[in-house]
């Protein structure tokens, strides 16, 4: 009898398969070559953009920390003119008032912005200005986004019309005052407009004090409410002015210029930038 023929395939001997050959030394040098031209750029194209593009360094201060570059005050007055509405503005009952009172915080924004943002930014830079905004707002704040007052002064190169300041100089002062009325209030303090409602009652005129006055009324998770106004900010029997008998000013109504309510989201970027140990796996540190 003859097996042979009746071996099955499967049985026979195992297909061992060959190792790959290594590659030709010239292809082997033509890829090392490759990787480190590539690197070499990147790291060169790195270096380039942190060191020349504002936002290339703006970025880690951003998201890594809350610390930047000391900044000079936004709010020292550089004319004399502007010397002396800034003197009105800080002796002005209202502002003498609060002042003295422990549940009140006086502040001045952008003092602490650093001059590579400043330069880029609309309030804090272009319209500032001797015939703009002379001196940066001064501000109150109470509690911990409850309410705040911000005196400001506004010239003659804000209008619309020859003498009336534009309104949408006014839609912007609100914003941002009801944006910074809120933020303390907002778990990563900081939130963006979400929508902004403007009523115009009268007419504002320019080379003039006005006081924006604004009180968060809701508070969400993420989201806060909150409504403002603009009034003129009497000067001729100041001293009659800003006592208020322990009332709050936001009850003390005035000549109403415009009227504002307005939503402010924390966006999810939030805890990224004030946090730096926040993981940045997690959905709630993603941008959008």
């Amino acid at each position: 009898m003859h097996f042979a023929n009746n071996v099955p395939q499967a049985l026979g001997p195992p297909n061992h398969p060959t190792a790959p050959l290594p590659p030709p030394p010239r292809r082997l040098f033509r890829r090392i070559l490759i990787y480190t031209s590539l690197s070499l750029t990147s790291l060169t194209l790195g270096i380039y953009l942190a060191t020349t593009n504002p936002l290339f360094q703006t970025i880690p201060s951003l998201f890594l920390n809350r610390s930047f570059p000391a900044a000079s005050p936004a709010h020292l007055p550089p004319t004399e003119r502007a010397q002396k509405i800034n003197e009105l503005m800080t002796s002005h009952p209202l502002s003498e008032s609060l002042r003295s009172d422990p549940e009140w915080t006086e502040s001045r924004p952008y003092s602490q912005m650093p001059e590579i943002m400043r330069s880029h930014s609309l309030t804090a830079n272009t319209l500032l200005g001797d015939t703009k905004i002379p001196v940066a707002p001064l501000i109150f704040t109470k509690g911990k986004g409850e309410e705040l007052i911000a005196i400001s002064y506004l010239g003659s190169d804000l209008c619309g019309h020859v003498g009336i300041v534009h309104g949408g100089m006014l839609a912007t002062m609100l914003d941002e005052g009801l944006a910074r009325c809120c933020f303390a209030a907002l778990p990563g303090k900081v939130g963006v407009t979400a929508r902004l409602e403007v009523d115009f009652r009268k007419a504002a005129r320019s080379e003039g004090f006005v006081v924006l006055k604004a009180r968060t009324v809701g508070v969400e998770g993420r989201k806060a409410w909150v409504v403002g106004r603009v009034e003129v900010l009497p000067m001729s029997d100041r001293e009659e002015k800003g006592k208020g008998g322990g009332q709050s000013p936001w009850d003390e109504r005035g000549e109403v210029l415009v009227e504002a309510k307005g939503l402010y989201v924390e966006p999810k970027w939030a805890k990224v930038r004030l946090h730096p140990s926040a993981d940045l796996g997690r959905r709630d540190c993603e941008i959008f």
